[in-house]
């Protein structure tokens, strides 16, 4: 048994076998990485001698039939593709993938690297082409044709890419062990899945690839080729190089950003270019655009750039910033891809109007209407309170306005006279016809000293009665209505 519970296999490495024919004697480059990735994976889970990994290397001769290789494949835990124009293009590969996938329905568990790019018009197989990859070739010579790796001559930089593939698959075959173990069944297989859409182009985000310095372009072109892969997701700009030109270069810049979700710089050793018309130079002028933009900015640097090295104080202040990455460039292609794929923050719900609550209080009530103010405020009501001051016709107007607009009104009945209240209501008997609605709520809150009643209602007005003391608890009843 493998290290996964329930899988005969950890995992099956899927290939086309054409991207592994080498000269006679010599090993293919299928084989070198998975005699490079086979110890790294040791490595990571302690040197576990039960790790097994369905490697086929006889597939083209006559040892192996495909339905012994799906079978092999739907009893694997995890698989890793290794795409190239040759897998797009071949049944056994599509068949292989589309038996793991109906099996497991777990896309977790499928791993893929890249040993040549798709050309123009070439696509993978569902669920491939929207997949995660990493790149295992580069742009080699003067037209930048790709090639795969050297595992040799390209050790340095291959070595990391293995290790770090290694630490994902140790993790997700670590994370098997808490899954209940089943032992898969085996059944007919599936023709390749239909390919899925992608999100709708209104949904893609937009994204800015800076102009970079010429010692970061080939990691911003291999950023481009990466993110052209997830066109359904995403739309790159600038479509074409900018215009070199002080204004020109600002104006076309600001164009894509007021399109644009997200900004992305590269940042090599050099701060670039200075020139006349653009004294704080490319750089900077990209990110000091972005912010004033408002867009979101995403920046990477090579983990092993010196910052303390580089002379421009201004440049180094930019590479060492808190949205700068140091990370290799792989790594930093999986976060681009992951915030694409960030969820969108759900609108706010648009929030009804607070209700307006008037405390109509006379100037000797005035210390009790703000304490209900106080109260109505922490249930986020606005509240107003009357004019202070001696009558007047401001006062009088101001006093009109809030009986008419108010969706809440309350009379206090406590230091004043019984002139004073029934003065008010009847001035709202009068100003009642101009309100578009009955407020929501009426009371008339009637506090010590004992005096007369008003003599006076009101057809569904609340009364509040304290007698023997002013109680916040009843008008906070009343005001957690409201709430509902």
């Amino acid at each position: 048994m493998a290290i996964a519970p329930g899988f005969e296999y950890d995992l099956f490495v899927s290939y086309a076998h054409i991207d592994d024919e080498a000269p006679d004697g010599e090993p293919g480059w299928v084989t070198g990485f998975v005699k490079r990735l086979e110890p790294a994976l040791h490595q990571r889970l302690g040197g576990a001698e039960a790790l097994k990994i369905f490697f086929d290397s006889r597939a083209t001769g006559a040892n192996y039939r495909l339905p012994e290789l799906l079978v092999a494949v739907k009893k694997s835990a995890l698989l890793l593709v290794v795409g190239s124009p040759s897998y797009a293009s071949r049944e056994w590969p599509r068949q292989e993938l589309a038996a793991f996938v109906e099996q497991t329905g777990d896309l977790s568990r499928l791993f893929m690297i890249e040993c040549l790019p798709l050309g123009d018009g070439e696509r993978y197989p569902a669920p491939l082409d929207n997949h995660i990859r990493l790149e295992f070739w580069k742009p080699t010579g003067k037209r930048n044709v790709p090639m795969p790796y050297s595992l040799v001559a390209d050790a340095q930089e291959v070595k990391p890419l293995i290790h770090a593939l290694a630490a994902d698959i140790r993790n997700k075959l670590l994370s098997l062990h808490v899954l209940p173990a089943t032992q898969p069944s085996v059944t007919p297989a599936a023709p390749p899945p239909a390919v899925v859409p992608g999100p709708p182009a209104a949904n893609r985000m937009t994204i800015l690839i800076a102009q970079t310095t010429d010692d970061v372009e080939d990691e911003a072109d291999q950023l481009r080729r990466f993110l052209k892969q997830y066109e359904q997701e995403v739309t790159v700009l600038p479509r074409a190089g900018y215009p070199q030109g002080g204004d020109a270069f600002k104006a076309a810049l600001a164009q894509d950003l007021s399109q644009s979700g997200l900004f992305v710089q590269l940042l090599g050793q050099r701060a670039g270019r200075l020139p006349p018309d653009l004294p704080e130079g490319y750089t900077r002028c990209q990110i000091d655009a972005a912010k004033a933009a408002g867009v979101e900015i995403m920046q990477w640097r090579r983990p092993d750039l010196d910052t303390g090295g580089v002379a421009d104080q201004t440049y180094r202040a930019i590479l060492t910033a808190e949205t700068v990455v140091a990370c290799g460039l792989e790594e930093f292609k999986r976060q681009v891809l992951a915030r694409v794929r960030k969820p969108k923050p759900k609108p706010k719900p648009v929030l009804a109007r607070s209700a307006t609550v008037f405390i109509n209080a006379d100037d000797k009530d005035i210390k009790v209407a703000k304490e209900i103010e106080r109260e109505c405020l922490q249930h986020a009501l606005t509240t107003i309170l009357p004019m202070s001051g001696p009558s007047s016709e401001a006062n009088r107007k101001d006093l009109t306005e809030n009986l008419t607009d108010c969706d809440v009104l309350l009379f206090i009945y406590g230091d004043t006279t019984q002139d004073w209240i029934r003065s008010q209501l009847r001035f709202f008997s009068k100003i009642k016809p101009k309100r578009e609605a009955d407020p929501r709520l009426l009371a008339i809150c009637s506090g010590p000293p004992p005096k007369p009643d008003i003599g006076m209602s009101f057809p569904n007005a609340r009364i509040i009665n304290c007698p023997d003391g002013w109680s916040l608890d009843p008008i906070r009843s009343l005001i957690s209505e409201l709430d509902a």
